[in-house]
C-alpha cells in the first residue's frame, strides 16, 4: 500500500519519506512504491487536519475515494497509519465474510506500506472538499461524542 501524504501532514507528523530512510527500509519503499504504483486500490491519500486540538489523518483510496478519519494521532504512530486504515475496513465489513476473506488475503498479498509525497489533484481536491463540506473541518465530529468519548464507528456509518 502507498500512503501518499500532503506537504503540511509529512512536516507536522514527521513522516519520513524513503530517501530518508536507512539504506534498508529506502530499498524496501521503493519497491513497494515501483511494484503499486497506479494500482489505484493499493494508493491512499492522507491529509492532516485537526478536532478538539488534536492531530488526525483524513485517508481517502485513491480507486474508491472511500474516506476514513483516524484520530488523535502522535508523531510517533505514523507507522500505524495503514493498520488504522486496516481495523476501520475490518470493521466496515464484519459482517460481510466474502470481503472479510478477501481483505485478509489482500493483506497476506501486500504487507508493507510505504510513504509518498500527495501529488494527485484529484485526490488532493477530495480531500480538501470532505474536509471542509463533510467534517465541517472537523467541528462535525463533535456530534459523535457521548459521554465524552467519540465514537469513530458512528462516523463510518454515518448514524449520529
Amino acid at each position: 500500500m502507498i500512503l501518499y501524504a500532503t506537504k503540511q501532514t509529512i512536516k507536522e507528523l514527521n513522516i519520513p519519506m524513503p530517501d530518508e530512510l536507512s539504506t534498508f527500509n529506502n530499498i524496501i519503499a521503493n519497491k513497494v512504491i515501483k511494484e503499486q504504483l497506479g494500482d489505484e486500490l493499493l494508493e491512499w491519500g492522507l491529509k492532516l487536519f485537526y478536532f478538539d486540538g488534536r492531530k488526525c489523518v483524513q485517508a481517502v483510496n485513491f480507486a474508491s475515494k472511500l474516506t476514513l478519519f483516524l484520530f488523535d494521532i502522535k508523531n510517533k504512530e505514523v507507522g500505524y497509519i495503514a493498520n488504522g486504515i486496516a481495523m476501520y475496513l475490518n470493521e466496515i465489513y464484519s459482517k460481510d465474510i466474502k470481503i472479510k476473506k478477501i481483505l485478509e488475503r489482500f493483506y497476506d498479498e501486500y504487507p508493507v506500506c510505504a510513504f509518498s509525497k500527495l501529488v494527485n489533484k484529484g485526490i488532493i481536491a477530495s480531500l480538501n472538499h470532505n474536509q471542509f463540506y463533510y467534517a465541517d473541518d472537523g467541528y462535525r465530529f463533535y456530534e459523535y461524542i457521548d459521554k465524552n468519548i467519540l465514537n469513530t464507528i458512528k462516523i463510518l456509518t454515518g448514524i449520529t
